[in-house]
């Protein structure tokens, strides 16, 4: 049987931010990997932002970069 990987993708917004919670906090048991596609030219805070999610939910988010970052 294939493993099914459950990946999630977080933009530096609420939106993602609030559903990476609310699935640590509702569904702890599902193993999730997350990303963040890094423009090299984020907002401060949106960095701030994913460097507090890493610390909350205990995992390394991916950082995604083009060939020119």
């Amino acid at each position: 049987m294939t493993k099914v990987r459950h990946v999630l993708g977080i933009s530096g917004g609420k939106d993602s931010a609030a559903l990476a919670i609310y699935m640590k906090e509702n569904y702890p048991e599902i193993d999730i990997e997350y990303y963040t596609s890094d423009t090299g030219k984020e907002l401060d805070e949106t960095y701030q932002l994913i460097a507090n999610l890493e610390i909350y939910l205990g995992k390394k988010i991916t950082r995604l970069t083009g060939a020119n970052n």
